[in-house]
Parts: structure tokens; C-alpha cells; sequence
């Protein structure tokens, strides 16, 4: 079985991104994965080092589209002889799904964000077999469809716990953020709970791990001269991009979220499969994730006080946070990368057997 694996986005944008590169990595010998992005990369680049074979096709938006961009489409799918079209975001999808009507190709849209998006979302409807969403909350965007809706939750490599070769000094505890840089992310109520706590818990240091895109460069330099000047600005490590994240999830003692909308919450996975509590607020398909007061804690938007209040607990109460870590270990299990290509497989047989009768 070939399936061609289209995404908008060359580069490592988002969880999406890593989330289609684990699934292309770990699928059974019998299904041959193949790339479409409308440019080459850094996601390309780590999708060639996985050998998957790669390939581009223009993607641009609607109102820029042209007959010549439908036609090349529809002659490049048709060489490629695909089984099944799986498309990682909208416009993915849209090219995906006029070339699958004509060649009478399945057409899968993964969804992995719950805003609607208006007429796209209607071309989807008539354009796509099956629409696979991330959470239940993505799962709420369809909510009117009357297209096939499945919700299968992201898969990671589940790892276990790390033998690290060089550890952090063991006189400084660690809070940690990991996520794109971005107004979405809400970062701002992050750094006040560190600000409320700095005083306190001396030895506490913020990390923050991940990148701002050229339009979000504005957003973070106002936030660093927010907080200039205050006695503790030293303990704040703005790291960017880490390839690896593991040596600070295995040292903080709890990771933090605080974003205005999650689709899923990969990081969070990632917190609890190396027995780091996880404190982040109950938005979209983050209540799906972990458990309030089990694995961590769920903090109603924008509740600042009681934000501070559960981070301040987990750094007083080490054998609760031991507690929350392991039950996140064993958790983390449910979010497999194995269960995750299963339970895709599956949707992929089921479409085989209806094309063929």
C-alpha cells in the first residue's frame, strides 16, 4: 500500500509536523510513505534522513490558485499511483481532495485544530472520505458534518526514563515552558507564575524551550521588556529550538502550559513520559490529555492565583510530585506511537476494502 503524505508546511511549525513525521517513521513494512510539501525544509530534511521519499507541489491559497497548479496536481498524484491521500491541514487537503475525486482516490484529512475555517471547511466536507481529528474538542469543529469523523489521539515514541550523562546541577529546581513563541501560547501568564514564585523558591529557575517565526519576534521582545529589571530576570534561560528536550523535561519539576487554545498538547505527553508533573489550563483537548490532581494539575483560563497556587504546591510537596510524575509515566502510555499507527492503519484497511467493493 503506497499513501502519499501531504502537508502545507516544509518546516517544523507545530506538534502537527512532529506528529506526521513519527507516524510516517513507524508505520508497518507493508505501507510505503510518501512526502508532499510545496517546498523543501527542515520537516523535509528529517523526513529524507528517515529515507521517505520526498517530492513538492505548489500549494498556494485559494485566491491565488490557478488551473495550471489543479492540472499539475492531478498528473503527479496519478504517476505517484497512490492508495490513499492523507493530508495533514486544510489546504493540504483541498488540493488532496480535487485530485482524489478525479482519480478516485480515499482522501483523509487530519484535523489538529478546532477553529473553523468557514469555506474551506465546506469544500472539505464535499471534497474528503474521512476527516480524522486529534480530540474530541477538534472533533467539535465538524460538529454539523455528515462525513465519517474519527478521533485518534497523537502518538509519541514512548521512551523510558533517561540515564543522562550529564545532569543539571542539583542545587536548582527548574519550571519549563516548551512551545512556539507566540501570542496563542499565552507565555506572558507563565512568566508572572514565575514572577510569583521567584522570590519564594530562590533556587527555582524558568526555562524556556522554542522558537519565534520572524512575526512573532515583536510579541516576545515585549514580552522580555515586561519583566526587565526584576532581580530574578538572571534565572530565566531563553533557550529556542532544542532538538532534544529530554534533559529538561527529566529536571524540571513540573512543565507549564498556558496556552489560549490546544488542539491535543503534545508537550504534555512528552512532561509525562519522563515522570514530569504537568500544570497547564483546561482549554480544548487538554482535559483529554491527563487528569486534574492525578498526573498533574487542569487550571481554569486565565486563573492566575490558582495557577500559582499549584506550581507552589508542587515545589513544596516532593512526594506529591513524585506521586503525579510516576502516574504520568504510566499514562503516558495510553498516547503510544504503536497504538497511534494502529488505530490509522486501520482507518486506511477500512478505506481499502470500501474503494474495492
Amino acid at each position: 500500500m503506497r499513501v502519499v503524505y501531504l502537508s502545507q508546511f516544509p518546516n517544523m511549525v507545530g506538534g502537527g509536523e512532529y506528529s506526521l513525521l513519527d507516524l510516517m517513521s513507524h508505520l508497518p513494512k507493508h505501507i510505503e510513505p510518501v512526502l508532499v510539501t510545496p517546498s523543501e525544509g527542515v520537516f523535509t530534511d528529517k523526513a529524507k534522513k528517515k529515507n521517505i521519499r520526498h517530492m513538492t507541489l505548489p500549494m498556494p491559497p485559494l485566491k491565488q490558485a490557478r488551473f495550471s497548479v489543479f492540472s499539475q496536481w492531478r498528473k503527479t498524484i496519478k504517476k505517484l499511483k497512490p492508495d490513499i491521500l492523507h493530508a495533514n491541514n486544510s489546504r493540504a487537503a483541498f488540493y488532496a481532495g480535487l485530485a482524489g475525486k478525479q482519480l478516485g482516490i480515499p482522501v483523509i484529512f487530519h484535523c489538529r485544530v478546532s477553529d473553523q475555517d468557514g469555506l474551506m471547511d465546506k469544500l472539505l466536507q464535499r471534497l474528503v472520505n474521512v476527516i480524522i481529528c486529534n480530540s474530541e474538542a477538534v472533533a467539535q469543529r465538524f460538529s454539523d458534518f455528515s462525513k465519517p469523523i474519527q478521533v485518534i489521539y497523537n502518538g509519541l515514541p514512548i521512551t523510558p526514563y533517561p540515564n543522562l550523562a550529564n545532569p543539571l546541577p542539583s542545587s536548582e529546581r527548574y519550571m519549563l515552558f516548551v512551545g512556539r513563541l507566540t501570542e496563542e501560547k499565552q507565555l506572558e501568564h507563565a512568566l508572572g507564575t514565575f514572577a510569583s514564585l521567584a522570590d519564594k523558591h530562590e533556587d527555582l529557575h524558568f526555562v524556556v524551550v522554542g522558537g519565534a517565526g520572524p512575526e512573532d519576534e515583536g510579541y516576545v521582545q515585549v514580552l522580555k521588556n515586561r519583566f526587565m529589571g526584576h532581580d530574578w530576570l538572571p534565572r530565566v534561560h531563553w533557550l529556542g529550538h532544542c532538538n532534544d528536550v529530554t534533559k529538561w523535561y527529566v529536571h524540571a519539576q513540573f512543565l507549564i502550559l498556558t496556552s489560549k487554545h490546544e488542539g491535543f498538547g503534545r508537550v504534555l505527553v512528552e512532561a509525562m513520559a519522563q515522570s514530569t508533573p504537568v500544570v497547564a489550563y483546561a482549554v480544548g483537548g487538554v482535559p483529554e490529555v491527563f487528569e486534574d490532581g492525578k498526573q498533574g494539575y487542569l487550571i481554569e483560563p486565565n486563573e492566575q492565583q490558582s495557577l500559582v497556587k499549584a506550581c507552589e504546591t508542587l515545589l513544596d510537596d516532593e512526594s506529591k510530585r513524585v506521586r503525579m510524575g510516576l502516574a504520568g509515566q504510566i499514562h503516558a502510555q495510553q498516547f503510544s506511537i504503536e497504538k497511534h499507527m494502529k488505530q490509522i492503519v486501520a482507518v486506511y484497511d477500512d478505506l481499502t476494502r470500501q474503494k474495492h467493493g
